[in-house]
């Protein structure tokens, strides 16, 4: 590299420095006086440095009497010729150090000149390998009956055969080549989980540019069921759970198996088919891995899926989602769905949670899993979903959340609901056409956290029994058409943080009970027909640093504690 070039550069100068500091400084092309012996004498004569000292001198002095002679006689001086440069003329000892100078320049010069071209190649390499994010493609091939032998098991779960498998631009040929040369697990041709290791790499090089193993140490030299994200039970638990007639198992078969895949933002946009190829898996997470359309024919061969993720990609088609039929858990949120739900969902009949929202799903919800009574979870919020609550809901006896926010629901809550006695997050806020009155049986669902009723066109009372619901954190009933004195049994809701009553038709004074809520942090109360004074007990919450917000309409309500942006 340059810091080589610059090494030999400084040394070769180096090297001349010294050569010229141990030469005389005399003028090299000095005629050889005659006379001068040849050899030294064995009485010891003197050196050749002042034998040439010495005739210098006299030859100087020479000269000088004869120009002075030639002016003397008013003749012009005529320079002399310069003297002749041969080798003849310069001593033994300074022809060597001349050759010696000459062949090191030539060694400096013969070095830039190739090792300048050699840096500025590998730099080129370096600098092309650190734009394609790309090391250097695995190890030649080095023991080709090996590769045979690997290549022999692999070809039977690589789609496309030996074609594929063979071709240096797919990564198949990638992870062939990595399992023979540059895995350092060293598996034997025979190992029962040659084939599995090969699928997961096969996933994990989806593109041709051999890109390092990354962070989450995948393809590191450990078992493929140590690697980050991937998930492996057993292959006595799947015998088991399985049974042993329906499949058929053999020596090939892993003694751990990949059951689990978490592959958030891997794919690029492409579901390999080799994923199809690892047959047991249950659980499989797609999120975030720019899909769009429709979901690949072999992925519905993951017959035995029980959770699938798929948020947060472009998909618009899953219409045979109902082949997954040991499905129970499923997430399509955040993607491009449009209409009624495919026909096939009915299939999933083990759904335990079931999460569609921000798409544009319409038609009847609730007619399609009426009796889906394994559900634990409905979030289907932001989509355009019609019809009613089916009373049929409290079958659903498992239910601990239901989300049916910013939907077109109809119809009311149903009594029904009672029967969901684990029920922790109701949120129906924004189907503005749910109308009715707010069910009292609501107050018996004790294990309720989060409960949000607001802009659904409730009219009448607001239940006392919500005074029940002491685990009860949020509760929001704004922008409906209750009426009515606000229930002081409120205050026994001693877990409520944020209390929402704005813009209804409440009447009367605001309860001293509500001065109980010792968690309650925001009171939003504005807009209503309340009057009086605002309860000291409410305003020493405020004064406490307990309650930091309320929002009340000061021309009705008298409020010490609601002065400034607390005023409204």
């Amino acid at each position: 590299d340059y810091d080589d070039v610059f090494c030999i550069i400084i040394f070769g100068a180096v090297i001349t420095k010294v050569f010229t500091m141990i030469m005389p400084e005399e003028d090299w092309s000095l005629h050889e006086p005659s006379g001068r012996p040849t050899e030294k004498s064995s009485t010891g004569s003197k050196d050749d440095q002042s034998y040439y000292e010495s005739a210098l001198a006299a030859k100087l002095a020479a000269e000088d009497a004869a120009e002075d002679d030639r002016v003397e006689d008013g003749n012009t001086p005529t320079p002399s010729p310069p003297p002749e440069l041969s080798a003849a003329n310069v001593p033994w000892y300074k022809q060597k150090c001349r050759v010696i100078s000459i062949a090191v320049v030539l060694a400096m010069v013969v070095a830039v000149a190739v090792v300048v071209p050699l840096a500025l190649i590998q730099d080129g390499d370096k600098n092309d390998a650190v734009n394609s994010g790309a090391p250097e493609e695995p190890t030649s091939r080095k023991n080709p009956e090996r590769e045979a032998a690997i290549a022999a098991r692999l070809v039977l779960v690589t789609p496309g055969g030996n074609e594929t498998l063979m071709d240096p631009s797919t990564p198949q040929h990638r992870a062939l080549q990595w399992l023979v040369y540059d895995d350092e697990m060293e598996l034997d041709p025979a190992a029962d989980h040659l084939q599995q290791r090969y699928l997961l790499m096969v996933i994990h090089f989806p593109s041709t540019k051999y890109a390092s193993v990354d962070s989450r140490q995948w393809g590191s030299a450990v078992h493929e069921c140590e690697w980050d994200e991937v998930q492996c039970t057993d292959k006595m638990n799947l015998m088991y759970e399985y049974g042993q007639d329906d499949i058929d198992w053999t020596d090939d078969t892993p003694q751990r198996i990949v059951t689990g895949l978490t592959l958030r933002q891997r794919l690029g946009g492409q579901i390999p088919e080799e994923l199809s190829l690892l047959s047991f898996l249950q659980y499989l997470d797609l999120e975030t891995n720019k899909l769009v359309g429709s979901l690949p024919s072999h992925i519905y061969e993951l017959h035995k899926l029980k959770t699938l993720i798929l948020s947060q990609n472009q998909l618009s088609n899953v219409d045979d989602i109902g082949e997954f039929k040991h499905l129970e858990h499923l997430s399509l949120s955040m993607n491009n769905f449009k209409g009624p739900l495919p026909a096939s969902f009915e299939s999933l009949k083990h759904l335990k949670t079931l999460d569609l929202h921000t798409n544009e799903f319409t038609g009847d919800l609730f007619q399609v899993i009426n009796d889906f009574e394994s559900l634990e979870t409905i979030d289907v919020a932001f989509n355009d979903f019609n019809g009613t609550l089916s009373p049929l809901i409290g079958n659903m006896k498992n239910l601990t959340t239901i989300l049916l926010g910013n939907n077109q629901f109809s119809g009311g809550i149903p009594e029904e609901i009672q029967f969901c006695k684990r029920l922790q997050d109701l949120s129906v806020e924004a189907n503005h056409d749910l109308g009715g009155i707010i069910p009292a049986v609501l107050g018996q669902l004790t294990s309720l956290v989060f409960l949000n009723l607001s802009t659904c066109g409730f009219k009448g009372p607001l239940p006392a029994s919500f005074g029940n619901l002491e685990k009860l954190k949020f509760l929001d009933v704004s922008f409906n058409n209750l009426d009515g004195a606000l229930p002081k049994e409120l205050g026994n809701a001693t877990s409520l943080t944020t209390l929402g009553l704005a813009y209804n038709e409440f009447e009367g004074l605001i309860p001293s009970e509500f001065g109980s809520l010792t968690n309650l942090k925001e009171l939003v109360i504005q807009n209503n027909n309340l009057k009086g004074v605002m309860p000291q007990e409410i305003c020493t919450l405020r004064q406490e640093g307990i309650l930091t917000s309320i929002t009340a309409s000061c021309d009705n309500i008298d409020c010490t504690c609601c002065d400034g942006s607390y005023c409204n």
